[in-house]
């Protein structure tokens, strides 16, 4: 397996260095036609988040796309890919941040009754999300 790190991503995406990029969409390619065995983490998925909206100035839309066509690379192991896949559907029907909303289903997966959190506001906000949720 060939782990595929946040910047194979971001060059893949954002076509901004034509060499890298050649060598991402090879790579990406060769995975997609079964010739190689890709993986990554759920932290590099993070990472392209962070990087795109922060560092870039990214609008929420572009960088939802970004992160739904990674999500949806299936030649590339991505772990909790059917969780990250109910985060970005809902991604914008809440207005949080992923990291939160990917919390909120993560624990709401494992039917946690509480979320221990000294941040009064993520605390409410876990509220307002479960019952959101419920409703849904």
């Amino acid at each position: 397996m060939i782990f595929v790190d946040t910047n194979f991503f971001l060059r893949f995406f954002l076509q901004d260095n034509s060499p890298q990029f050649r060598q991402a969409k090879k790579l990406f390619h060769q995975a997609s036609s079964g010739q190689a065995t890709l993986g990554t983490s759920l932290i590099v998925f993070f990472e392209v988040y962070w990087v795109l909206s922060s560092l870039y100035g990214r609008k929420h839309e572009l960088v939802l796309q970004t992160l739904l066509a990674i999500a949806n690379m299936d030649f590339v192991f991505l772990p909790q890919r059917q969780l990250l896949k109910t985060c970005l559907a809902n991604f914008s029907r809440f207005n949080y941040d992923l990291e939160d909303t990917y919390n909120f289903f993560y624990a709401q997966s494992k039917k946690v009754s509480e979320f221990a959190t000294f941040d009064k506001k993520l605390k409410e906000k876990f509220i307002l999300f479960s019952q959101d949720v419920q409703n849904s």
